[in-house]
């Protein structure tokens, strides 16, 4: 697509690329190809399923779906309808899930039947204002009483288009809103710094309710006109076979999954790049991908601001394929902050803020959170980072309490708070570990209701799971003390929990 005559709408997007790209292969699956065409009959067959359930323009209906053709199908039938898309983690638990229903009060829900059995709404027999009905794998559920869309207001492209959800790493989720003007301003920016073209396939392995999945999968094959290839769950065995079996050019994936690739893939087929995104890239891995002769490019953002970053190709190769460092993208500016002050020297750590048409529109039904981020111009990320000798930005990390496993934010106050439903727990402490294919494990220091008690790491998890306590907030290294170490105003001293759990490694 001509990128001089930029199209201002995702459903524009999609309309343009049906009529250059019909007979291009769009989607791989598995052993089917899917070209531009026939997604776009399957598409138009959902969208009259959305209108038979009184789904229409500036509804908000969430999608929990593994990821598929049939979740791409069921996303632009949303976008093509006019619908805003709230995709939900399958692997979001029950609170998690009940948090958002009431919260966002979306007019329809619809959710896939989960293969690997988690408990997903599907496999809710009712919710509370809704009425439902089971369509082959899919489960409906439409509001019984239409209330009026926070979205009625909205139009060109500064409507909204997406409701991503954040990690919850302080409280529950929030819905962050992404326009039109959002997206496209952000995958037009990622095309043009990774060069993405039509001849290129990306591998994508992120669901379509992370931003990878979304917008650097979707948004950006249907910008370029080329090819995505999906895996419904994923096995880096699988990875390696497609690596041999497809012309792939590029993957954009987590810490972890590069690990994997670099460490575990002995053939890397056609791949010309890796772009890392959702935590830091650790030298190991970066001094692998030289080893390997592949090019690892950081690409760092977060769900308010997809991406507002990226390390320059020429930089990196200056750098001998060892560094981090990163520019703005285009249209971007950033900034370090110190107590409200704008930091310019090198080397002096601040808080980083961005801004630019990519920064997200408002976190929904939250004006207080909003205002405490987004000034109307300038977002607070929460990352940490300084001015290297060159005058490049290093991100140094997170200023808030969290652990980053695998590239998922997950809250340690969230995790302490699923770990205190044990009976047998009356405080805890958790923290990351630091690790070299995850990046960070969750550990967990607990005092005992009863020391006499004998407890295990096998038998807290039990009981978590007897809670629904999704695994993803499992401790993976559990040391039991008499008690937290804390400062005079009561604060936990985690540095110290920190060498006992490494400790006992």
């Amino acid at each position: 697509m001509d990128t001089n005559a930029k199209v201002t709408t995702v459903k524009q997007l999609w309309n343009e690329r049906l009529k250059q790209s019909r007979n291009d292969i769009f989607i791989i699956d598995g052993e089917h190809k899917y070209n531009y065409t026939e997604i776009g009959r399957m598409v138009d067959d959902q969208v009259e399923l959305l209108k038979s359930y009184g789904i229409k323009k500036r509804d908000l209906v969430a999608l929990q779906f593994e990821l598929d053709v049939e979740n791409i199908v069921m996303m632009l039938a949303c976008i093509k309808l006019g619908v805003i898309i709230n995709p939900l983690n399958p692997h979001f638990d029950l609170d998690e899930l009940d948090n958002l229903m009431k919260k966002f009060k979306p007019f329809a829900i619809i959710s896939q039947k989960s293969v690997r059995g988690r408990d997903n709404i599907s496999k809710f027999s009712k919710l509370d204002h809704y009425y439902s009905q089971n369509i082959g794998d899919l489960k409906i559920f439409v509001r019984k009483k239409r209330e009026l869309s926070p979205f009625i207001d909205d139009y060109g492209s500064d409507a909204a288009l997406i409701v991503l959800n954040t990690s919850g790493t302080s409280s529950m989720p929030k819905g962050v809103v992404l326009t039109n003007k959002n997206v496209l301003s952000s995958e037009y920016a990622y095309n043009e710094t990774f060069k993405i073209t039509s001849k290129d396939t990306v591998l994508i392995l992120s669901g379509m309710y992370h931003a990878i999945g979304f917008h650097h999968g979707l948004i950006s094959t249907m910008i370029a006109g080329s090819t995505i290839v999906i895996i419904k769950h994923y096995n880096i065995d699988e990875v390696s076979k497609l690596l041999k079996k497809e012309s792939i050019t590029f993957i954009d994936s987590l810490p972890t999954v590069m690990f994997d690739i670099l460490y575990k893939v002995k053939d890397l087929g056609r791949l010309r790049q890796l772009i890392c995104g959702g935590d830091r890239i650790n030298r190991k891995l970066l001094l692998k991908a030289k080893e390997r002769g592949i090019p690892l490019y950081n690409c760092y953002g977060l769900t308010e601001a997809v991406p507002f970053s990226y390390t320059p190709r020429d930089y990196y190769f200056k750098c001998d394929c060892m560094t981090t460092a990163v520019l703005p993208m285009s249209g971007v500016e950033l900034r370090i902050v110190q107590k409200h002050h704008q930091i310019k020297e090198k080397d002096k750590q601040g808080l980083i803020e961005v801004a630019g048409p990519i920064v997200f529109k408002e976190y929904l039904g939250d004006p207080v959170k909003t205002k405490s981020a987004f000034d109307g111009k300038w977002l607070i990320t929460g990352d940490v980072g300084h001015y290297n000798q060159t005058g490049l930005l290093e991100i140094d990390g997170r200023s808030s309490d969290k652990i980053i496993r695998g590239g998922e934010n997950i809250s340690t106050s969230t995790v302490e708070e699923k770990l205190k439903k044990c009976s047998c727990i009356k405080e805890a402490a958790v923290l990351g570990i630091p690790d070299l294919r995850l990046g960070q494990k969750i550990g967990a220091a607990v005092v005992l209701t009863d020391n006499r008690q004998e407890v295990t790491k096998n038998k807290i998890i039990s009981e978590l799971k007897h809670c629904n306590v999704d695994k993803k907030y499992w401790p993976e290294e559990v040391c039991i003390v008499d008690s937290l170490p804390k400062t005079t105003n009561g604060k936990i001293k985690k540095y110290i929990l920190l060498n006992q759990l490494e400790g006992q490694k």
